[in-house]
């Protein structure tokens, strides 16, 4: 978080204009030294609270989330059929990257 708030200074030039940065409750972004950096850089900051997420990052619900688990479904079916195989020690085998992108 701290490298972004170097990315949008050097890149969007955001001590030029009024700033705020919404994001969710993950822990990360909680940090003090993250929250002291933007202030730092005039960049107000908003909390997205926990359960307020379909209301505040519609994108989230209506596209991430239906992609996530039709991933998740595609996968477990994959897996389920001997996609990945074994290693000679008998570890599954790592995806290829063509199998995660069919």
């Amino acid at each position: 978080m701290k490298k972004y708030v170097d990315y949008l200074k050097n890149h969007l030039r955001i001590n030029d204009i009024s700033t705020m940065m919404v994001y969710d409750s993950f822990r990360g972004h909680l940090e003090e030294s993250v929250k002291t950096k933007f202030r730092d850089n005039h960049v107000d900051l908003a909390v997205i609270l926990s359960g307020l997420t379909s209301l505040c990052q519609p994108l989230d619900v209506t596209i991430n989330k239906p992609f996530k688990n039709n991933l998740h479904k595609k996968w477990h079916i994959w897996m389920a059929g001997g996609g990945a195989g074994v290693t000679a020690a008998g570890n599954l085998c790592r995806a290829r990257l063509s199998d995660v992108c069919e």
